[in-house]
């Protein structure tokens, strides 16, 4: 059984669970946090068309899609948004090649391309090589309308237009370089519950929770070949060395999975891993979250647990990474992640986290718009999907919440 029809199957009956809940006799029937999500918005100045594999996708309607989303987060005042990653396609960096334009040149002359056709060419240059600064800024535009705090991953396709250097600028994503003069983009911050009265610094009547929720931002292309210079990076070399000893067809044809079986397809280019140092932080982090009493969510770009995607889609050494989340199963509620645009779900058996690859804005066509709201309450997640994104509900029986003071 597919992701995807693992998720569908478990949807329906979970969310009339939710909803028989929902106008149930608790005490309190108000989510503690909500927060906005979307991904893969992969917007592009190109017409619409479809991805290697043939799925339609709709470069101009998703962006309409993403301020449509931003709308409805702003009506709901929620407490943040995040956005998984992928916030413009990777086409951006070729436009003319995808029908985004064309260079008018006069050749009827027998003197061929004078002096103000080449000032034309070299100014068309200029703008193809912007095409991707000006696509994201579009996109951060129409998401402006919500006016709170936006957290933002980062993918394959933004690096595939712009450096680290300048997706920290745009997206606000706090780069640091480690030792090997590598730049990362792991980060972690409290989501802010502003349902406190501020004057009397009470729970106002939305929530009487002492809940604290914390987010862990993972960077699943701090391994990778993407924007790491060739003859310095020394996370680019290691990234070689593990597609070199995991994929046959690399370097010739680096982003096909051709002949690798099951979870082994995971190991193509447009993949990353995570490497020591920032495995070190996830731990720390986590270690800090249970000594301060705080409830976790994962984000990330890429899915992390085998069950919530189709292999290709995997972090490199997401069993490197399981192993620690599930060392912190009283602290972690769910991980959610884009990339694979379909989707999928899993709840691990070992540990009972909730595992959520959550469908793509791009594949959705005019007028379908997808995204999703998430409440968090004491026992349950509420996840609310918009268009094809799947609405549903998970338990947080594997965590012990704290005892409302």
């Amino acid at each position: 059984m597919s992701p995807q029809q693992r998720h569908r199957s478990s949807s329906s009956s979970s969310l009339a669970a939710a909803q028989g809940r929902s106008i149930s006799s608790e005490p309190n029937n108000k989510p503690i946090y909500t927060f906005g999500l979307l991904t893969d918005i992969q917007h592009a100045p190109i017409p619409d068309g479809h991805s290697y594999t043939g799925n339609a996708r709709y470069y101009r309607h998703a962006i309409d899609a993403a301020a449509f989303a931003a709308q409805h987060f702003q009506d709901e005042q929620v407490h943040c948004v995040v956005n998984l990653g992928d916030i413009i396609d990777g086409k951006c960096a070729d436009v003319l090649r995808w029908g985004g334009g064309s260079i008018e040149v006069d050749t009827t002359n027998n003197s061929g391309i004078d002096e103000k056709d080449e000032k034309k060419i070299a100014d068309k240059d200029e703008t193809i090589i912007s095409v991707g600064h000006d696509a994201i800024d579009n996109v951060l535009q129409s998401l402006s309308v919500y006016t709170g705090r936006i957290l933002h991953t980062y993918g394959n396709h933004e690096l595939y237009n712009l450096s680290r250097e300048r997706l920290g600028e745009k997206l606000g994503i706090p780069f640091t370089m480690e030792s090997t003069g590598d730049l990362v983009g792991y980060y972690t911050c409290l989501i802010e519950n502003h349902n406190q009265n501020e004057e009397t610094e009470e729970p106002s009547s939305s929530s009487s929770s002492s809940m604290k929720l914390r987010a862990l931002v993972l960077d699943t292309y701090d391994l990778c070949l993407l924007d790491r210079c060739p003859e310095s990076s020394y996370k680019r070399h290691r990234a070689h060395e593990i597609l070199s000893a995991n994929n046959h067809n690399y370097p010739q044809n680096e982003n096909s999975p051709e002949g690798l079986d099951g979870l082994s397809r995971r190991f193509v280019a447009f993949n990353g891993g995570i490497d020591e140092p920032q495995l070190e932080w996830l731990q720390h982090s986590l270690q800090l979250a249970r000594d301060n009493d705080e409830k976790v969510i994962i984000f990330s770009h890429q899915p992390i647990h085998p069950g919530s995607s189709w292999p290709t889609c995997l972090v490199w050494n997401y069993d490197e990474v399981l192993d620690i989340l599930r060392s912190y199963k009283d602290v972690i509620i769910a991980s959610f992640s884009g990339h694979a645009h379909k989707g999928g779900y899993i709840r691990d058996e070992e540990s009972g986290i909730h595992f959520r690859s959550v469908e793509a804005v791009l594949e959705s066509s005019p007028p379908i718009r997808t995204y999703a709201i998430v409440d968090v309450f004491e026992d349950r997640l509420v996840f609310r999907g918009e268009g094809d994104c799947l609405s549903d509900v998970y338990d947080l029986d594997h965590v012990k919440m704290s005892a409302k003071v």
